[in-house]
């Protein structure tokens, strides 16, 4: 039974330590598998950068256990350390032919399972046995395997192993064998049905011939089994049409395989057509035999011809993209404006079209900071998803129908320096006007890259948690910030200050934190050139009062971006009574005074509390950009307040102080030209009582990768410049 032998190369270049908690070795171990139950898959061989294959055992370097293939082990020691993986791996793919040539089309989804192994011990471990599975990916692959796969994406592994590296791909058919498969094969799940596939095989007949053929019926009785089998006109015909099938199948692959190979390189396509006329190019005209012999001679001459003309290609591109460093970089650069593009299908900005055509109606982008509204939209949105790679990391990409949506609301005045991010790219689709600001990953640590020059000044990031938080809860804003923006020297202060007590009174709140930001910033080696904060709900009102103090004067200047993620800006007042009534108990079981500052209610007069007298304080407009990040679905932070407005003044006290107090923020901001940008998002949330409570978006901010992810590349990233 003839098979189809395939090819697919997977090179894991740079593993980048982000913000491992852990130190020790480390190393991944990569394993494949095919959806069809049919098929064989073999761990083949390790091959160096310039395709020689290596020892199939050496650990600790790049080795081959147990049908996985294990970089080398990397000891682990400091964040940012980054390793070149010089190996790459080769895993072969057999598929036979159950029922007729037509199975040669048949694509497959390709499944490759990284593992991060960790051992902690002192020593490296002697053997990879020594080590331990802390975090897994799955990349899945869409492989036409004619066509030929060429993409390249970097793999995040998981919040508390924070690690990336880099994976490429490359796939080709290598040859038709005409060898028996003589693998014991798995009973197909649903055959496919063909007019001979009903037929017995007969034991004198070869398999290809089988293939080519069909079964022939069975030989007249003057026949003795010294003479040769006269293959009827009708069954030569199939052949001589299966034979050209399957020929230019494996023409298509090898011409593939150097197109790819000259577009990727800036190459020359034009010798293919050589190769292959040198290797029998010309048709064969097998209806001019009638010795079923004969004929099978020709078609297994013609297939091994083409080949020997197809591994010749496949071996000359292994050995070009392994040892040419610009192919990783035209991978990368793809594959990241692919992902720039999905993402901004999900980001709605009113006052014209959405990203996608058909995601709102025009009465839907009219308003589209209403919740309702919001509601509708992201629903809308999500139906007309539809993922674009053909290889992807399923981790690391947000599901069509599970996807965040966010909606901008620009800044409400006109601004000189305003930044404008998004332009159309196409009919249908908005795109970050500076998405080329925000590179691909992982590729600043390339050595043979000509890197643009890294700018001298330092950019301080200083990230506030909220209420009973840790100095950890923002971290990933400084991991996906810091891999979109290499060219920036952006250094991160995690405060931490106040994570062991956040119910004490702002005033004293502030005051630790303010002392850990000078003695922080007395630290470091100069002054930095811009300082920017990125606050999460209470922490929002300890950075803005923090900014009022004599002692951060000097350093307003400098003040960059502010990110509020759900600040109760205006306070706690708009709560939902059930969450109201929680947050009460709260207040009264830890003795929070904090809490009470942001119910207005520590004095007997509220225009007297600390929250509005903080309102009438000058804070928001020392910023260049001032970004508020919020969602209708949190309702721990009232979405008016996290907002700063609109609140509309009917008279009663409660909308009355959120209309005045949202009035002394905006005035100012407007009158210095602060560019002010509102982003809402919309969770997709199954129901618990976290959804329902709506604490789950509230934590959402800070622990969903993806939407983080998304919303740095897509909008926050370019204010950071």
């Amino acid at each position: 039974m003839p098979y189809m032998s395939r090819r697919l190369l997977v090179s894991l270049c740079p593993f980048v330590n982000l913000d491992l908690f852990k130190q020790g070795y480390y190393h991944v171990r990569c394993r494949m598998e095919d959806s069809d139950a049919r098929s064989r898959v073999v761990s083949s061989e390790v091959v160096d950068t310039l395709g020689a294959q290596l020892s199939d055992y050496t650990y600790p370097g790049a080795t081959l256990v147990d049908g996985s293939f294990l970089t080398q082990t990397m000891q682990i020691e400091y964040t940012k350390q980054n390793f070149m993986l010089g190996e790459s791996f080769i895993f072969v793919s057999e598929l036979p032919f159950f029922n007729d040539y037509t199975e040669a089309y048949i694509p497959s989804r390709v499944t490759l399972r990284l593992d991060l192994m960790y051992s902690g011990s002192d020593d490296m471990p002697v053997s990879p046995s020594g080590f331990q599975c802390v975090s897994s990916r799955t990349l899945l692959a869409n492989v036409d395997w004619h066509k030929g796969l060429h993409e390249h994406f970097p793999v995040l592994f998981d919040y508390f192993h924070m690690a990336s590296l880099g994976v490429t791909l490359h796939a080709s058919l290598y040859e038709l064998c005409l060898e028996p498969f003589a693998f014991p094969l798995a009973a197909p799940t649903a055959p496919q049905k063909s007019w001979h596939a009903s037929q017995n095989l007969p034991p004198s007949l070869p398999s290809l011939v089988t293939l080519l053929f069909g079964h022939p019926a069975a030989a007249p009785s003057s026949s003795t089994r010294q003479s040769p089998y006269l293959v009827p006109t009708e069954k030569l015909q199939r052949g001589q049409d299966a034979l050209q099938l399957l020929s230019d199948i494996l023409h298509y692959a090898c011409d593939n395989l150097y197109m790819n190979q000259a577009v990727m390189t800036g190459g020359d396509h034009a010798h293919c057509t050589t190769t292959h006329t040198e290797c029998g190019g010309s048709s064969c005209e097998v209806t001019a035999v009638t010795s079923l012999e004969e004929a099978e001679a020709i078609c297994a001459a013609r297939i091994k011809a083409l080949n020997i003309a197809l591994k010749g290609a496949w071996y000359q591109f292994c050995k070009s993209v392994l040892s040419n460093p610009d192919i990783f970089l035209y991978l990368a650069k793809k594959s990241h404006a692919t992902k720039l593009s999905y993402m901004a299908t999900t980001l709605i900005t009113p006052g014209g079209a959405p990203s996608c055509e058909q995601a709102a109606s025009p009465k839907d982008s009219a308003d589209l900071s209403d919740p309702s509204h919001q509601e509708r939209v992201a629903s809308r949105v999500r139906k007309t998803l539809k993922i674009p790679f053909t290889a992807y990391c399923l981790e690391n990409l947000e599901p069509e129908n599970e996807c965040s949506v966010l909606f901008l609301e620009p800044c409400p005045w006109p601004v000189a320096h305003n930044v404008l991010p998004y332009e159309a790219v196409s009919d249908n689709l908005a795109a970050p006007k500076d998405a080329c600001t925000t590179q691909p990953y992982l590729t600043d640590v390339l050595p043979y890259r000509q890197h643009a020059q890294r700018r001298p000044e330092t950019h301080l990031v200083i990230c506030v948690h909220g209420l009973q938080g840790n100095q950890y809860d923002l971290r990933l804003y400084q991991v996906y910030l810091q891999l979109a923006l290499p060219q920036v020297k952006l250094e991160f202060m995690l405060a931490q200050s106040n994570q062991a007590d956040t119910f004490s009174d702002f005033n004293l709140l502030t005051d630790r934190l303010l002392h850990e930001v000078l003695d922080y910033i007395r630290e470091m080696p100069s002054v930095p050139a811009k300082i920017s904060f990125i606050g999460q709900s209470l922490g929002n009102i300890i950075i803005r009062n923090l900014i009022t103090r004599p002692e951060f004067t000097h350093l307003q200047c400098k003040l960059h971006v502010f990110l509020s993620i759900c600040g109760p800006h205006l306070g706690t007042r708009f709560q939902h009574s059930l969450i109201s009534t929680g947050m009460w108990l709260m207040r009264k079981w830890y003795n929070s005074v904090s809490l009470l500052q942001l119910s207005l209610k520590d004095a007997q007069n509220p225009r007297d509390s600390f929250l509005y007298q903080l309102s009438e304080t000058s804070t928001f407009e020392h910023f260049r950009h001032v970004i508020l990040l919020t969602s209708h679905q949190d309702k721990y932070v009232p979405y008016q307040s996290a907002k700063v407005g609109p609140v509309a003044r009917d008279g009663s006290l409660q909308n009355d102080l959120g209309f005045e107090m949202a009035q002394s923020i905006l005035e100012p901001m407007q009158q210095v030209q602060v560019n002010l940008v509102r982003v809402s998002v919309d969770f997709t949330m199954t129901t618990s009582a976290n959804s329902v409570l709506g604490r789950a978006a509230h934590i959402a901010m800070l622990d969903s990768e993806l939407f983080i992810e998304k919303f740095v590349l897509l909008h926050l990233a370019q204010y950071f410049l």
